[in-house]
């Protein structure tokens, strides 16, 4: 369902596809890694390997129901949506779509992985992808394992939701249209280590400043 194109990211390389043959056993494969046990396949790299093409609804990609990573990233799917398809995946752990040329709005069907712990979703094109208020809300709501949050440069336009997972260790929103008070809840999470939110129009009120850990930290 994908062409090749080596020139597809200006990224990276990594012609991983080419070395794969089908008489033999697809675990053998670069980027495929299956389960020594039941076979399965659990993970798939196919991260700057030059794809270019369209997510198709009958893909064989979403009855990997055994799929715990997935990593497009650094390929070039200009003009192609992120298919809601990706919410049947629901062992995923990591799903990795940033800098793909995905357009369009953000499924809610993303929201259905509720295993996820990373989710990096970067663009460089500001108006490309976006993520409305509800649907912010609704995947932090029932994402409560995640570890890691990319959304650089995704059109979120909403003011901050409460209810990020303690987990976080990474969050970055970097270029999102966030608007309004950033919450001080923000700065109480426990085990967050990196935070971005730089080119937003976010404002910290002076209560926010009081109870908030950054402040007495800085």
């Amino acid at each position: 369902m994908f062409t090749f194109n080596p020139d597809a990211s200006d990224y990276c390389y990594n012609p991983t596809m080419f070395s794969w043959n089908k008489t033999t056993d697809c675990c053998s494969w670069n980027g495929v890694y299956c389960d020594e046990v039941t076979g399965q396949v659990i993970e798939l790299d196919l991260s700057c390997c030059g794809l270019q093409g369209k997510f198709h609804t009958n893909s064989s990609l979403f009855q990997l129901s055994s799929l715990k990573q997935l990593d497009f990233s650094g390929n070039d799917f200009s003009g192609s949506l992120i298919s809601p398809n990706f919410g049947e995946l629901s062992s995923l752990t990591h799903l990795y779509l940033e800098y793909s040329g995905f357009i369009g709005l953000i499924p809610a069907e993303i929201s259905h992985l509720s295993k996820l712990y990373v989710l990096p979703i970067r663009t460089d094109d500001p108006s490309g992808l976006r993520l409305g208020h509800y649907n912010f809300e609704l995947l932090l709501r029932n994402l409560t394992q995640l570890r890691e949050l990319v959304f650089d440069s995704v059109n979120i336009s909403s003011t901050i939701p409460l209810n990020f997972s303690s987990y976080l260790t990474t969050l970055q929103l970097s270029g999102a249209q966030l608007r309004g008070i950033l919450p001080g809840r923000v700065f109480h999470l426990s085990n967050l280590e990196h935070l971005n939110l730089s080119s937003n129009s976010l404002k910290v009120d002076s209560k926010t400043y009081e109870d908030s850990t950054f402040h007495k930290t800085t």
